[in-house]
């Protein structure tokens, strides 16, 4: 599902125009699409008393048009125009012909919430039409005023209908005004915005359902990034034939452990084996061989010994690593690898090399060390993938958290393309990369991932899919959407909280079925 910014969306709008198909009438068919998405949630609207809050602009008209169409079917209309609109206003002449009545505050140097609280204490419905895609933040007075009054108000609230995005709302970058609307259900115009899959303001939207408004779907243009949805990720899951053998389905080595962290790289073999993967060897210190080997029985190790008497023992040991890692798909480093001086040697002679490598997901504390080495993004092969958590992201990029937070999809983006891999950037609705400037943004958002070792069970499953696959962003797309959605799985039955990290990677070849069964049987 197509995600569009607000400068897109002009665009498309004005590509329209060069069709025939002008402003005028896609506000029409928005006003309209908007009136039949009520009218399907409330059921019967004889009765319903609904109230509009009408902006300026286009947003406005919208819920005029709406307004107009629910009035006629048998609802009970009453729009308070908050903001002054152009005139004559045509686009309110005819709401009102249509049955509408309202009150036009828009003249008011102080919105007086009190003059009209009684509508808001009687009405079943209310439409948030006051602030568009194209509104900026912080809202200004007199509205913020009105609206922090009706938010403090101890009254029954309607059931609020934002129309494309929540008033107070930044489309683009997702932030919030402290005195935003917060709706039960947004209705997009169109295609989603950056704000429906972005927090905070993604779960601020409530229900989200997108409205169409009559623009052609054969206008080709990119995206500002996509929707993760079941019926695309079904569609790009390995196809395995039933006579294939375990030497199809692609090798995985996993770099990790130490002496804190030993069962870090067996969860990120096992989940990679749990995605199909036909082979999964870590490579880790001698010493810690015997109690990951009681951890996962099926993968295979490669034994490392430092030799401690050397001047550089970690570079012996990425030799060591080098002579057989030719033989694998995938070479998947950092998942409780630590940031010893071995562990950076191991690294810096295996990773930020000349050497020929298999595909590449760095992890943890592979990451940790990357951000110690100037320009580093000059010594990866192009299009490894990288899974950063916010904090891991900010030691790369030396951005703080907040400004990472504060717009996910844009950061992920511009450090794509800058360093020419595929970012992973973990968190609530994970946005995945690419160096040429495509995204896909997962929509989980979910608390019972918030639990030591996800993260390497994400890199495990990206990696076991990488090995089955040529396309490394479908190997991350699969992998995120995977784990998101085992994750919700297990939700259904913990709640929010108490899941280990080796049963959510239990729980990823049951939602690999279901995909599958999805892809072959369609949904259910």
């Amino acid at each position: 599902m197509k995600v569009v910014s607000s400068q897109q969306m002009r665009e498309l709008e004005a590509k329209c125009e060069t069709l025939g198909i002008s402003t005028n009438q896609l506000m029409d068919n928005a006003g309209l699409s908007i009136a039949e998405k009520i009218s399907k949630i409330m059921g019967v609207l004889k009765g319903l008393k609904i109230l509009a809050l009408v902006g300026s602009g286009n947003n406005g008209a919208d819920c005029l048009i709406a307004s107009g169409h629910l009035a006629r079917w048998g609802a009970s209309v009453t729009a308070i125009i908050l903001k002054q609109r152009d005139q004559p206003d045509l686009r309110l002449d005819e709401a009102v012909r249509m049955g509408v009545s309202y009150v036009d505050l828009s003249s008011e140097r102080e919105i007086s919430f009190s003059s009209v609280e009684i509508l808001f204490r009687e009405a079943h419905l209310m439409l948030d039409g006051i602030l568009g895609i194209g509104a900026t933040l912080p809202i200004r007075e007199p509205l913020k005023t009105f609206l922090s009054e009706f938010k403090s108000k101890e009254i029954s609230k309607p059931k609020i209908f934002s129309i494309d995005v929540p008033s107070g709302a930044d489309s683009d970058t997702s932030e919030l005004d402290v005195s935003a609307i917060k709706p039960d259900v947004t209705l997009a115009l169109g295609f989603l915005k950056p704000c429906h899959v972005n927090q905070p303001a993604s779960d601020f939207c409530g229900e989200i359902s997108v409205c169409d408004i009559g623009v052609p779907s054969n206008l080709g243009f990119q995206s500002y990034a996509n929707l993760m949805s079941d019926e695309h990720i079904s569609s790009i899951l390995p196809v395995r034939d039933k006579f294939s053998h375990k030497g199809r389905f692609g090798k995985v080595m996993v770099v990790g452990g130490s002496d804190n962290y030993i069962g870090a790289p067996a969860l990120a073999a096992s989940s990679a084996l749990k995605t199909g993967a036909g082979l999964a060897t870590i490579a880790s210190y001698d010493n810690l061989i015997p109690t990951m080997g009681t951890l996962i029985p099926e993968a295979t190790f490669v034994r490392l010994k430092p030799d401690k008497t050397q001047l550089k023992p970690g570079s012996n040991l990425a030799r060591q690593i080098f002579e057989i890692v030719g033989n694998y798909n995938v070479l998947l480093i950092g998942c409780g690898f630590g940031v010893s001086k071995i562990s950076r040697e191991i690294f810096e002679s295996l990773i930020l090399s000349d050497l020929e490598l298999p595909q590449l997901v760095l992890d943890a504390d592979a990451l940790n060390l990357l951000s110690k080495v100037s320009n580093w993004w000059d010594r990866l092969p192009d299009n490894s993938i990288v899974t950063p958590h916010p904090a891991e992201m900010s030691r790369l990029t030396r951005l703080s958290v907040s400004e990472i937070q504060s717009d996910r999809l844009a950061v992920s983006k511009k450090f794509a393309e800058r360093w020419g891999v595929i970012v992973v950037l973990k968190g609530a609705n994970t946005v995945v990369s690419t160096p040429n400037g495509n995204s896909i943004i997962s929509p989980v958002a979910n608390s019972i991932l918030s639990s030591a070792g996800t993260g390497d069970v994400l890199a495990g499953i990206i990696a076991g899919f990488a090995a089955q696959l040529s396309d490394p962003l479908a190997a991350a797309s699969l992998g995120v959407h995977v784990h998101g959605k085992s994750a919700a799985e297990l939700s259904i039955k913990m709640g929010s909280s108490g899941m280990l990290a080796s049963e959510l990677a239990a729980e990823v070849p049951f939602i690999i079925k279901k995909l599958r069964d999805r892809e072959r049987f369609g949904s259910t």
